[in-house]
């Protein structure tokens, strides 16, 4: 395998690592105020 081919790869692979923990660190961030709007929004008022 050429020296071009493996780094073109490496970069590729890279590129989709971090993509993938920028969706993974978004998620964490908007998780939490999901759940509190969730469990609120279900209270029955008697």
């Amino acid at each position: 395998m050429p020296v071009d081919s493996l780094i073109v790869s490496v970069c590729v692979v890279a590129m989709f690592v971090v993509f993938a923990a920028v969706l993974a660190w978004g998620d964490m961030q908007t998780r939490p105020k999901q759940l509190t709007e969730q469990s609120s929004s279900k209270r029955r008022a008697f």
